[in-house]
């Protein structure tokens, strides 16, 4: 399988230690030569030595790739364990797990479907022992198979938590703070529904909610419209079980300073990991905080900046709290496996408001988004000209998604919308500005007469259940909307993450613009434009050879125009193949190091889902799939 070293050709490899000492022994000095030159030499020498060392252990690797011995024994091997989950290297299911919502495609050896803890636990302990035997052996968790940035494919052993792993416990109140437990393979929209009937939800719902599990949006710190108020989902985590190198599962919590120095003189991974991490604190404090992105979202990298909620010195002093729930929520699994989650819930909020600003002139969106925040909304959501253009073209593909009264009723509204109310404009953005009415001293009307005084002033609101209901309705089916376009196609979520300050955003969208242009392709655009954060996947043909080349080149080009602004590559989907080897364009070398440092300490020997978060090893432009 496809690694960030040539791709293997089947020949034997002949490269041997004492290939090495001879290719070295080429850059030995002349005895004549300077001392300076000599040392020189002799540095230059061990680097060689090194660099080959390493090519010999990538090239081992990549034969133990293709005769996957350890692969072939791994069933038997679970089986004597006490694995009692399901174990498949049949071709179709193999098939089925090469791809997720991404762009790209890499099949895996072996897919485990563990059906408790227990079965994790003998997974983990199996291939931490077996891979001193055969080091291509990993663990990839993977749940509903919904995420857009390749973080739940591996070219080894992945282990699906989504078919038994979906128990969801009750609700539980204490000091007026409900929280609740649930497997990771539990469905957000079933998590939702059991919430409902308490009058609650989880707020960083992202807008996949009714297809992907509360586990993966854990795993990757997702977040959703309401995430402008509430954030992401590691900020509603109470606590977690999570399986780690030594194969036992420990509860992860927050812990006072004393808690801490009682768990550090453990002989445990827990101890260990928490040990590391602390230090790591300790001799990199005013560097970690400073490497934090200073965007209003970020998944990229692991978050220790969150790890302390006070500055150290205060925390010794007994104060704060030490969290390492934070740096596994957004891990995708590469330092441990999360097996229980147990999580915060909020009040449903039944007073709210909907303001619409419909924008003609790109130039003015951010001005607009910039004046709302001053009112503290629960969100500001937008979607482009094009998404509401494929609405109009498309109403046939609202008939599923709504009752048959209220389709009509919500497709009559929105061409009344488009033909009366725009007169058959088509705006560039339309905002969604829910506000709550519980606020003090918010009175909505007045919120509408500053925003139509400030580069609004087609602002309105929308007091219209069947109205409200429409827009709602189109902002969320953008990127469904968006394969309408050409069914040949496909929307492709690589350049989709992106987050800018707010008052960048309508130089970000100009940028964007300007680019689909230079490309000469379409995407659809929405986002959560209170957060200055858009998503946007552009049409591309995957059965045509040069799209990968062409996927590198749009990749650095948005890439870089969101860092021109301030921007950050990865809002809420995190780092997956197709941004790690980009993390350097926003940490320096030394924070970079600081990340490899923690993913080492926690996983000792590179057994959860490597290549993700640090040490980039797929290749990404021969690991992007061939079909649409």
């Amino acid at each position: 399988m496809p690694t960030s070293s040539p791709k293997a050709t089947g020949k034997k490899t002949v490269t041997t230690k004492a290939a090495v000492k001879r290719m070295a022994a080429t850059k030995r000095v002349n005895p004549r030569a300077k001392k300076g030159t000599a040392k020189k030499a002799a540095q230059v020498q061990s680097q060689a030595e090194a660099t080959l060392e390493r090519a010999i252990a990538e090239r081992k690797k990549i034969t133990e790739r293709r005769q996957p011995l350890g692969h072939l024994l791994l069933e038997q091997k679970l089986r004597e364990a006490g694995f009692k989950g399901v174990i498949s290297s049949d071709k179709k299911i193999l098939d089925k797990y090469s791809t997720d919502e991404s762009i790209f495609s890499i099949r895996p050896q072996v897919v485990i479907q563990p059906k408790h803890r227990a079965d994790v636990e003998v997974a983990v302990r199996l291939v931490a022992t077996e891979t001193k035997r055969f080091t291509s052996l990993s663990l990839t968790p993977r749940a509903a198979g919904t995420g857009l940035g390749g973080g739940s494919l591996t070219d080894s052993i992945m282990i699906d938590v989504s078919r038994f792993m979906t128990h969801i416990g009750h609700v539980e109140t204490r000091k007026g703070v409900a929280t609740f437990t649930c497997e990771p393979g539990a469905m957000w929209r079933d998590v939702e529904r059991m919430l409902k009937h308490h009058d609650l939800y989880l707020p960083p719902a992202p807008a996949s909610k009714d297809i992907c599990t509360v586990g993966g949006a854990i795993a990757n710190n997702a977040a959703g419209p309401d995430s402008l108020r509430y954030g992401h989902c590691a900020d509603w985590v109470e606590s977690m079980e999570v399986t780690l190198f030594d194969g036992q599962t420990y509860t992860i919590a927050p812990l006072t300073y004393k808690e801490l120095r009682a768990l550090q003189k453990k002989d445990t991974a827990h101890a260990i990991i928490a040990r590391e991490v602390f230090s790591l604190l300790e001799q990199n404090e005013k560097t970690i905080k400073a490497a934090e992105p200073k965007t209003s979202k970020n998944t990229a990298g692991y978050a220790l900046w969150h790890v302390l909620s006070t500055t150290l010195a205060n925390f010794k002093k007994g104060h704060g709290t030490f969290d390492l729930t934070r740096i596994f929520s957004g891990s995708q699994g590469t330092i441990g496996i999360i097996t229980s989650l147990t999580l915060r819930a909020e009040p449903i909020a039944h007073h709210t408001d909907l303001i619409v600003v419909p924008v003609f002139d790109l130039l003015d969106a951010g001005a607009v988004i910039e004046k709302a925040l001053e009112f503290n909304p629960i969100n500001i959501e937008l979607f482009d000209g094009l998404t509401f253009d494929l609405a109009l073209r498309n109403p046939q593909f609202f008939k599923d998604r709504l009752g048959m009264l209220t389709y009509y009723k919500v497709m009559l509204s929105m061409y009344t919308t488009y033909h009366i109310r725009y007169a058959r404009r088509t705006p560039e953005f339309t905002l969604l500005i829910t506000l709550d009415r519980d606020e003090k001293s918010l009175e909505t009307e007045r919120v509408v007469t500053k925003l139509r005084s400030h580069h609004g002033k087609h602002a309105r609101k929308v007091g219209n259940p069947i109205e409200r209901e429409m827009f709602w309705q189109i902002r969320r089916a953008s990127y469904t909307l968006s394969k309408f376009q050409d069914p040949e196609k496909r929307p492709a979520a690589f350049l989709e993450d992106m987050v800018v300050p707010t008052k960048n955003l309508s130089k970000f969208f100009a940028a964007v613009k300007k680019l689909l242009n230079k490309y000469n392709v379409t995407a659809a655009v929405h986002g959560h434009g209170g957060n200055g954060h858009l998503h946007f996947y552009p049409l591309l043909d995957f059965t045509n050879k040069t799209t990968p080349a062409l996927v590198m080149k749009m990749t650095e080009d948005f890439f870089s125009a969101a860092i021109a602004l301030d921007g950050n590559l990865c809002g809420e989907h995190n780092d997956g193949i197709i941004r790690t080897p980009h993390l350097t364009k926003i940490f320096s070398a030394q924070v970079i190091d600081i990340f490899t440092q923690l993913e080492h300490a926690a996983d000792p020997d590179d057994i959860f889902n490597p290549g993700k978060k640090v040490n980039p090893r797929f290749d990404v432009k021969a690991s992007i799939r061939h079909t649409n």
